[in-house]
């Protein structure tokens, strides 16, 4: 790997062992051996690269390749989410393509782009990865990840890397209060370096530091300590074979740091389940507003309609993509009551505004509520007459707007919460300022919106490299290029969050769900969220954002993202067969995960197992052994079954559903997995929901799984029911690699929840290591298919049987 630093490691970095004996650590500061640090400043890239550390973990960095024949040349990769569009390159006089970002500081992978569509790595680096197609990605680190090695580490060497010793009360990661008071005060070390750490206060107390597993390049210590430590002096002491050292510096515990530390999110947004709608695929309520032609409701997937096909489209190339089957707000409304039975009490929107796909991610204008979704055809043209698109004053409510007022605010009448698709990285070709940047070139008040490559011909940029998805253009200073652009969605934002404008956002949307933010620079999301909070302060914000990043949910951005990487971990143990993980490795990865952020956005990440970018959750189980999201799509992959899956993989299915339940985050379900609705991914993860009342459907095995739906409402209760499982501290209790059983404590002030999960295809009789008396026994899965009941054993948790495919909860009242 390419390793880009502004320090590196030399031999005296590690520290060899000190005979000096250690006196009593009432002695302050305590007299062991302080760590040296020598690192001497330097500078290491590939000729294609130049990198500049700069504040907050951030690097600025520029990238060239020779390339004097190419016509055009872009930058994509995993620091702009592989966006082929959000990086243009500038060419100099000797055909270097040239262009410099700001990223975040870790391991990166990136190509080139050539001309329309020919992706290469950097010639000039010759560190590889695979890219999942059959092709390499370039590989390159800049910051920490760059420096610390940890396989030239061993435990119990007597070696200590004294440069990984690392501590900054600062940052929420190695100080943070806690809820009574006192403070979680956490180090680093490089991983696989130091056998032990203890924390040294200056009244003489010492405090040994639990190992909290390898995280990156580093080892986590952490403690909690009481609220009468505030005001002290600490250090800490690492501990390798025979060798001691101290951190050099001492630090002051501080409150007011701590606090300053804390990042908060909704507290309603920790509590959430959540459950996510595609409209047009959800109910139809009214025929008023059905489009023209509309698929019937229940007719068999992978059929034509009549008017299907009349033009040489194939079923994936491409009419299956442009169907619509009347769903709508009336629906949604009418369901309410279903989705109140279910136990969910947060409900995500895919994009509602106007646009003519079913998806609805081309937005013809985010003013209002597509009018198949409303009132009917013609509402949007005669309410649009009346506006000006640049001055909102002169804006007004649709029929269509009125709809989804009413139905937010009987959903919120029924305790709901609400949130919205914000797509604000691109639109569609109908939108009315695209239109006119068309029709009148640079003349157009809307020129500066759009990426325009050139006005004469007309090419500009559509998102993933898609022209029907117009992207707009960026730059690093605002993110969003253009003032006007800015301000108008700055008023979309206002409207939705606050309808009648009276600084009372009780009436308004609770949040946004945003889609590819990563594709918009961060100063944009700033500035947006700074005002997303002046509105609402209790407003909830989650980004798209398929990866681990931090750096996204600081407390200046986002509350949360879609956590994706919940769902690869669990489905790497429960859903994978030949590349299945142990229970041991998948603890330690959600262990690794969970630490990633603060505690206040960990409660409040998306737990999701599936979504509309996804194969749907038993279609992945049926399809074992594919990488997360890869190799999905049956229009690409003939291998992948996306019939109906048998009933083994609905129980491993239900184990993910029970696990998602239990777990640290906020679950969300996306429509219709409660049901049994199975399918790969789009477009056969967006079939239509269903309902009892509508069968029975023309394709064979497409009905309610009533045993599916008992079992979702069952786990959704004992969540909603059991404050432990929404907030609660977790704790591993007892991990079985040979039986593959894991078990986990959720617990608060009032109460604890026991959660014993077994993955393995046999009945596993386990003792698990907790408290032996008050457990009651709460819930218990069948070892079997038939799940149309739930039977409660009366085993404790000292001698216990958790059935195959299935889990146990316990419940001990404090």
């Amino acid at each position: 790997m390419i390793r880009l630093l502004c320090t590196i490691v030399t031999a005296a970095c590690f520290a060899a062992p000190t005979q000096t004996s250690v006196e009593s650590t009432t002695a302050w500061p305590p007299a062991v051996p302080i760590a040296p640090r020598t690192g001497t400043p330097t500078q290491r890239t590939p000729t294609s690269i130049q990198a500049f550390a700069l504040p907050e973990e951030q690097w600025r960095c520029s990238f060239s390749i020779v390339a004097p024949s190419a016509e055009r040349m872009r930058l994509a990769g995993s620091f702009n989410g592989w966006n082929p569009n959000a990086c243009d390159m500038h060419r100099d006089a000797d055909g270097t393509w040239r262009t410099t970002l700001t990223i975040p500081a870790g391991t990166h992978y990136y190509k080139f782009i050539r001309d329309v569509d020919d992706w290469m790595p950097d010639p000039r680096n010759a560190e590889r990865a695979p890219d999942g197609h059959g092709g390499q990605n370039t590989v390159f680190a800049v910051g920490e990840e760059a420096l610390f090695d940890p396989s030239r580490t061993r435990r119990g060497d007597d070696f200590i890397v004294s440069e990984g010793l690392q501590h900054d009360p600062g940052i929420w990661r190695d100080l943070e209060s806690t809820p009574d008071g006192g403070f979680r005060i956490a180090s680093r070390s490089v991983a696989g370096d130091v056998e032990s750490a203890e924390l040294v206060f200056s009244d003489g107390r010492s405090i040994p530091l639990e190992s909290r597993g390898p995280m990156g390049v580093f080892d986590r210590w952490s403690t909690t300590v009481p609220s009468d430590a505030d005001g002290l002096e600490y250090t800490f002491i690492y501990t390798d074979g025979a060798h001691r050292v101290r951190d050099p510096k001492t630090y002051e515990l501080d409150r007011e740091q701590a606090m300053a530390n804390q990042v908060r999110t909704p507290d309603w947004a920790k509590d959430a389940i959540w459950y996510q709608i595609m409209v047009e695929r959800f109910h139809d309520g009214t025929p008023t507003n059905d489009p023209d032609p509309m698929r019937p409701w229940t007719s068999k997937w992978y059929e034509p309609s009549p008017w299907e096909g009349k033009d040489g489209q194939t079923f994936y190339e491409y009419y299956v993509f442009d169907r619509h089957y009347g769903g709508d707000l009336q629906g949604l409304k009418a369901k309410l009551p279903y989705l109140k039975e279910l136990g969910v009490d947060a409900l995500y929107l895919n994009p509602i505004f106007q646009a003519s796909t079913h998806h609805k991610y081309n937005a013809t204008d985010y003013r209002h509520v597509d009018e198949s979704y409303g009132t009917g055809a013609g509402d949007f043209e005669r309410t649009i007459a009346k506006e000006q698109l640049e001055d909102p004053s002169t804006w007004v409510w649709s029929e269509s707007d009125l709809v989804f007022l009413d139905v937010l605010k009987e959903a919120k009448k029924q305790g709901f919460r609400v949130i919205l698709d914000g797509v604000f990285n691109h639109v569609g070709t109908a939108h009315p300022a695209f239109r006119d940047v068309r029709t009148r070139g640079v003349d157009s008040p809307f020129a500066d919106w759009f990426s325009v490559r050139s006005w004469t011909p007309f090419e500009y940029d559509g998102w993933a490299g898609f022209g029907e998805l117009p992207a707009f253009r960026k730059n690093e200073t605002h993110g969003l290029a253009s003032e006007t652009l800015r301000e108008h969605i700055f008023e979309v934002t206002r409207r939705w969050m606050d309808p009648d404008g009276d600084g009372d956002p009780s009436d308004g949307i609770d949040g946004w769900r945003l889609d590819v933010p990563e594709e918009v620079p961060m100063s944009f999301w700033i500035e947006w969220c700074e005002l997303v909070r002046s509105i609402n302060p209790d407003a909830y914000i989650v980004g798209e954002i398929w990866k681990v990043r931090p750096e996204w949910l600081d407390g200046r951005t986002f509350d949360a993202v879609m956590n994706y990487p919940f769902a690869e971990i669990a489905f790497d143990w429960i859903g994978a067969r030949e590349n299945k993980i142990t229970a041991s490795e998948a603890d330690r990865r959600f262990t690794e995960h969970r630490a990633a952020y603060p505690a206040e956005v960990t409660f409040a990440l998306q737990n999701l197992l599936d979504s509309h970018d996804t194969d749907r959750l038993v279609s992945k189980v049926h399809n074992p052994d594919r990488a997360f999201d890869s190799g999905n799509r049956e229009q690409d992959d003939d291998s992948y079954d996306g019939s109906k899956p048998p009933a083994e993989a609905y129980e491993r299915a239900r184990l993910l559903a029970l696990l998602q339940m239990t777990s640290v985050g906020a679950p969300m379900i996306y429509y219709g997995d409660e049901a049994g609705v199975w399918g790969s991914d789009d477009p056969n993860n967006r079939k239509p929901m269903l309902w009892k009342e509508l069968e029975p459907y023309e394709d064979d095995g497409y009905a309610v799984m009533d045993d599916q739906l008992d079992f979702y409402r069952t786990i959704v209760g004992l969540r909603r029911d059991h404050a432990a499982l929404r907030t609660g501290s977790h704790r591993t209790v007892f991990v079985d690699d040979v039986q593959d059983v894991l078990a986990f404590v959720r617990e608060n002030d009032d109460e604890a929840v026991l959660v014993a999960l077994n993955a393995s295809d046999r009945n596993a009789g386990v003792h698990i290591p907790v408290e032996a008396d008050g457990w009651t026994p709460t819930f218990c899965t069948p070892g079997g298919p038939d799940l149309s009941s739930v039977a409660v054993t009366r085993e404790s948790p000292d001698r216990c049987t958790v059935p195959a495919r299935g889990g146990r909860i316990w419940i001990r009242k404090k």
